[in-house]
């Protein structure tokens, strides 16, 4: 006879998690941007780092500050700054593009992980990845083609330079988790990407309305609960295996852009956009044929990461 121990709530599959980690992500860019449209770009990134401070300081006081002892000050240093640059771009970009538009750029750090990774850890690039890497630099040209009455997008060129950044902050981590603790890497670099936006952010500090008060407190907690997410998710699954589900964030930042803003995906961004997520699922199918390769762990975003 069965009994009430017996039934077990039904458990979401790797694949749910990570749809719902990319929903709650493109809901949080999307906050991001809407109160970017009054408040300043530093001034949110710092509420942001404080926030996430304020959920590593446990770590840091059942350590009894242990874990800010690390073997390569120097490079941990240099991956906050470069992460620090990373964010203030990236984020700019995000506040001023269509979402639809940030969002399809960002994919093209999976391109300058392969290509930094070749030339500067001399890691081993296939003449398919390279292939890929062409087809996907042709969809960011398509986007950032400046129709008969206008030049390339400023902003458009941001949201490539923050995936460059991206990508150099992954190489910069690929050295450090050989001898560090992640950790260690985690609150060392939510130090120094506080202590760049303090200064600007603290100077041109806006007063936040309750309604604002409001969105940023859901966006900490949206942050925490993607990250939550994320990890049921690669629990039960290999990044591989989960990588291309990433690219619903499209469909999702088309969707927030349109209810929100009003914002409909021009074809430019659409043909790209194609082109761009093809190369991106052609680079992590053959990152499972080469070995020594971490490229579909490597290709998320740090602020993800944490």
């Amino acid at each position: 006879m069965a009994t009430v121990s017996d039934f077990r709530a039904p458990t979401a599959s790797p694949a749910a998690w990570y749809l719902l980690c990319a929903l709650l992500f493109a809901i949080m860019l999307a906050l991001f941007k809407w109160l970017g449209q009054s408040l300043p770009t530093t001034q949110l990134l710092l509420m942001r780092q404080l926030g996430v401070m304020a959920i590593l300081m446990p770590a840091i006081i059942g350590s009894n500050g242990g874990v800010l002892r690390a073997e390569r000050p120097g490079l941990n240093l240099f991956r906050g700054l470069l992460s620090a640059s990373a964010m203030l771009v990236g984020f700019t970009a995000v506040v001023h593009l269509p979402l639809a538009e940030s969002t399809t750029l960002n994919f093209t750090k999976v391109f300058f992980v392969v290509l930094l990774g070749g030339l500067v850890l001399r890691e081993t690039v296939t003449v398919a990845r390279w292939g890929a890497m062409g087809l996907g630099f042709a969809g960011v040209a398509v986007v950032l083609a400046p129709d008969t009455t206008s030049m390339i997008d400023p902003m458009s060129m941001l949201a490539v330079l923050a995936a460059f950044l991206t990508a150099g902050t992954m190489l910069v981590v690929r050295k450090l988790a050989q001898v560090e603790r992640t950790s260690t890497m985690m609150i060392w670099q939510s130090a120094v990407v506080l202590t760049v936006v303090a200064v600007p952010g603290v100077s041109g500090w806006i007063m936040p309305t309750l309604e604002q008060w409001g969105m940023i407190a859901l966006l900490c907690l949206l942050m925490g609960a993607a990250q939550w997410t994320m990890i049921r998710a690669h629990r039960a699954a290999e990044a591989s295996a989960l990588s291309p589900l990433e690219y619903t964030r499209l469909l999702y930042a088309a969707a927030f852009g349109y209810l929100l803003f009003g914002h409909i995906p021009a074809g430019s961004t659409l043909v790209g956009a194609a082109l761009i997520v093809a190369a991106a699922v052609w680079v992590r199918r053959d990152s499972r044929n080469v070995e020594s390769t971490g490229d579909e762990e490597e290709a998320m975003d740090p602020a993800e990461r944490q």
